[in-house]
């Protein structure tokens, strides 16, 4: 299951890159086409492979999207690990350097998280930042992929993994890998 996970990571990160390969050599960024048709409102999911306390846990995420100018966007997520490690709600920003439908992006994201600890159920503030980009595999389709890379850090109460009867490891620094596909 982790080889074949692996596997069908590695070919989309590979058709990515062949993609998008030549395109800032073959085409000048000033010269690359501003505008396309942007429509307001996307939703989709994502499968969510976060890193923190030394193995990468898998999720997926849920979104709903609002493109409220051609650079900049909000949506609202929630995430959910298969694990079963914790849950997150939140919104994002995002700004996209070219204001196109296919773009680079930058994101800023703020969300709750919920998990229990020693009995308790906690939900302590996560900030986010991460980089990205959307990518349309035929020119006038109605869908697009995207993939992101992040990092995030737990305000507050820690992730914890019982490491033995006195010893715990705490994370409050998590890093990740989103891969999605979206509908607008």
């Amino acid at each position: 299951m982790v080889r074949s996970l692996k596997i069908f990571i590695a070919a989309l990160l590979l058709v990515s890159v062949q993609s998008f390969a030549g395109y800032f050599i073959e085409q000048p960024y000033e010269d690359a086409p501003a505008s396309d048709s942007l429509s307001s409102f996307s939703f989709g999911g994502e499968l969510e492979l976060v890193y923190y306390l030394g193995s990468v846990h898998p999720g997926i995420l849920l979104s709903g999207e609002y493109r409220f100018h051609k650079r900049h966007s909000v949506d609202l997520f929630g995430v959910a690990m298969f694990s079963g490690d914790y849950l997150e709600i939140g919104a994002d920003w995002r700004f996209f350097f070219r204001g196109a439908r296919e773009d680079d992006f930058l994101r800023l994201g703020v969300s709750f998280i919920s998990f229990e600890r020693d009995d308790q159920s906690y939900f302590p503030p996560r900030v986010t930042l991460g980089y990205g980009r959307d990518i349309l595999f035929f020119k006038n389709a109605s869908f697009l992929s995207r993939i992101e890379i992040f990092a995030s850090y737990i305000i507050g109460k820690p992730l914890v993994e019982k490491g033995g009867e006195f010893v715990n490891r705490e994370a409050h620094f998590t890093a990740g890998l989103n891969i999605g596909f979206y509908l607008f």
